[in-house]
Order: structure tokens, then sequence, then C-alpha cells
């Protein structure tokens, strides 16, 4: 031990032990000190929650500030349908709440457009994937997107296009009674009284009902029923299909063959095109048309053409026949 550390010592034994606090005054100590701990963990708390305050309040600004900015960031949805044709009256509403405005034509329709017709109304859609859609008079019919509508009265004509590709443009009608699918096809399904008649032009149409399908090939129509479903025939020239034909998408006949018119006039009426000589076809192949057919229903259109070319045309129930003049 040092000589500093001696003399301390002694001082401590010379002074004696301190005098013990009462119980009072310990008490008085203890309530004070508390009271200074409570208040300092009052106050860091305070700055705790004004900084998660901060922080939810910065939070909240940039999330309106982004919803504010979103035109300018996000593309507007791809159109799923453009019209192709209108006749009479027609409107359209964007989503349920939208308003309704008139339909023209070249209009690029978003998903969850709605459609309706008045009493002389059709309209004529092209969906993005390429499926031709038409609305009858009377009829309504919402666009989900380019592959499933939901049809709530009126009727609607689907048409997939000929050939492999419609296999692979898929549409889904959504109905009372049941999805209507196509394989590649020409159909209508139109809401009755009670009932959904679904009529195949050509294909094959599946009406899902509950786990099972309902199918329907080219010629005949189905009735459904909530009891059940019964068929008939229905050629594909009957004049059932003639408002389907007359709001059909103008067929631009500038620069084209009269062969490629002829296919397009044959499936606009459910027939096929025959020649009588292979000179007829000929003609029909190396003939080429302008102008304009615009606004013609297929069989007045078919008239028009045939009356400016070389050839002449008789038209049967199940065909159309095409021979040259006879000198």
């Amino acid at each position: 031990m040092s000589e500093d550390d001696q003399d301390l010592a002694r001082l401590l034994r010379s002074a004696g032990p301190r005098a013990r606090p009462s119980p009072e005054a310990m008490a008085d100590v203890r309530r004070v000190v508390e009271a200074e701990w409570r208040a300092t963990v009052a106050a860091r708390r305070r700055r705790s929650e004004w900084r998660y305050v901060s922080a939810a309040a910065g939070v909240a600004v940039a999330a309106v500030a982004l919803w504010l900015a979103r035109p300018l960031y996000l593309s507007p949805p791809a159109p799923v349908a453009t019209v192709a044709w209108v006749e009479g009256q027609a409107e359209v509403r964007e989503g349920p709440g939208g308003a309704w405005r008139g339909v023209a034509a070249a209009m690029k329709l978003r998903p969850d457009a709605e459609l309706r017709t008045a009493g002389d109304g059709r309209v004529a859609l092209t969906l993005a994937q390429g499926v031709d859609l038409r609305l009858d008079s009377g009829t309504r019919l919402a666009l989900d997107d380019s592959t499933h509508a939901s049809l709530a009265a009126g009727a609607v004509y689907v048409d997939s296009g000929a050939g492999a590709a419609a296999r692979a443009r898929d549409l889904t009608v959504e109905t009372p009674f049941g999805e209507v699918r196509h394989l590649g096809t020409q159909y209508e399904a139109r809401l009755l009284d009670g009932a959904l008649r679904v009529a195949v032009r050509e294909g094959l149409v599946a009406v899902r009902r509950g786990r099972s399908d309902v199918v329907g090939s080219a010629g005949e129509q189905l009735l459904i029923r909530d009891r059940g479903v019964a068929r008939s025939a229905l050629s594909a020239s009957d004049a059932q299909w003639d408002w389907a034909g007359r709001v059909a998408p103008p067929f631009d006949i500038e620069g084209r063959s009269l062969d490629d018119f002829l296919a397009w006039a044959a499936r606009e009426t459910g027939r096929t095109v025959v020649y009588a000589s292979r000179e007829a076809e000929q003609r029909a192949n190396e003939t080429v048309l302008s102008g304009s057919i615009a606004g013609l229903a297929p069989d007045a259109a078919l008239d028009a053409v045939l009356s400016t070319t070389e050839l002449r045309h008789s038209v049967r129930s199940d065909h159309i026949r095409v021979e040259t003049e006879v000198p």
C-alpha cells in the first residue's frame, strides 16, 4: 500500500461509520429516482413514435404520389376488340359504373366494356385474337377480355374463321344456361324466354353445363332449358342466319381476285362455290376486282360484283354455281 493510501485509510477509521438514512428518506429518494426514470422512458417512446409516424406519413405521401403519377408510367390496357361495323343505335360503357355512349366504327374497346343494341341496332366486332363477333338487335354483351364474353340478353354470332388457325382462337361466351365454346366454327347463341338456343353453322360447339358438355355439330341447333336439351336440324343457308350477313364486316374487294370474293360470299351465306368448268374457275382466279361493296349484304354484293364480270352465277340452297356467259 502506498503512503497516500495509508493516510486515506487512517482518515476513514477516525471518521467512523456514516449514519444510516431513515426509511422515509430512502422512500423519498426511491420515488424521485423512479419518477425520473419514467420521464426518460416516456420521452424516448415519444421520439420513437414520432419517427414511426413520420415514416408512415412518408410512405403514405409516396403512395399518393405514385397513384397520381400512374398515367405517366403505366400504359393503358390493350384493346380487346375493334368495332368493324355499326347499324342503327348501339351503345357502350367502360365497366359497370361507366356512362353509356354511342358506338362508332373503328372504336377500340377495353377490357370490361359492355355493349347494348336497340331494336334497330346491330354491331360487328373483331376481337384481338381474330374472332369476329356480331350482336343482333336487343342484345346486351360484356367483354371481360379478348377470350371471354358474357351474354345477358339477345343474340351473338361468332365466326372464328376457317382453317386450322381458327381452332386456336379461343372464345368462351357465358350465358345463364352454361358456357359456350367453339372448335373452329360459325355459330349463334341466342337467349330466349327460359332457354338458350345454340345454332351451329360450321364446325363444333360445346356448351358446358355443370360438369358435362353438350356438343352440337354443323347443321343442327340445340335448345337448352333447365330440364334438358332438344336438338333439331338447321341448314347453313337458312333465313335464320340472314341478320348476321347484314352486319358482316365489309370485305375489301379492291385488288382482290373474284375467286377470293366468291369464297367470302359463300361462307357468309352458308354455301359452297361450284364452278361449271375449268375455264370459269380460271377466269375467276384471273379477274381482279376494284371498287367497294360497303353497305351491301352478301347476296346483294354477289349480284353487284358478278354483274361487272364475264361470268354469271346462280344461287341454290347449298351452293353458288359460276359459269362462263353463253355467247
